[in-house]
């Protein structure tokens, strides 16, 4: 696994309602960041796992619920930032899926494919092609996402930092070669 993949695949963990089981990978989760080069990338993803580590479990259930549930900090559902309900976001989510479709890649769940965990799931998979344009499509929502958290002090910001650093990573290399 390349280091984009890594640190999309541990959004994408992290990004989920927390689970208890996390904490018994923890020192393979150390592991893995302790490769990545980046080093703002690697200070990104170490400070989430500090206040992943510092947190009780239940404190940590808590926080995720009012950042993302019930009209929390903001959503997961990028295209919801930016449409809402409207006939521009179904069409939106239509391109998500065509996208997930044409790579080839299976997406089994109950979640519309706008679901952030799950697009940083297929980021850490696909094809860069794919990447590229799923990167192309949302990153600026992603932005969002991470602005909010940031301006609500929520710890889910050093997440979404390593993403979008990772992802300019990989326009800029897409722009040179």
């Amino acid at each position: 696994m390349n280091p984009h993949q890594k640190v999309y695949k541990l959004a994408s963990l992290f990004l989920q309602y927390p689970q208890e089981e996390i904490n018994e990978i923890l020192p393979d989760v150390k592991a893995e960041i302790a490769t990545i080069e980046n080093q703002t990338i690697h200070a990104y993803l170490t400070s989430f796992l500090y206040y992943w580590e510092s947190t009780p479990f239940d404190v940590l259930c808590e926080k995720y619920v009012n950042t993302f549930d019930y009209h929390g900090v903001t959503t997961l559902y990028l295209t919801y930032n930016v449409f809402k309900d409207s006939r521009e976001r179904g069409e939106a989510l239509v391109k998500l899926r065509e996208i997930f479709t044409d790579s080839d890649l299976i997406t089994e769940t109950d979640e519309l494919p706008d679901y952030l965990p799950m697009i940083f799931e297929f980021l850490s998979a696909a094809d860069n092609k794919y990447v590229q344009r799923v990167l192309k499509l949302h990153l600026n929502s992603i932005m969002k996402v991470n602005k909010d958290l940031a301006e609500n002090d929520s710890d889910y910001h050093f997440l979404l930092k390593a993403t979008i650093e990772t992802s300019y990573e990989l326009m800029k290399n897409a722009k040179v070669s």
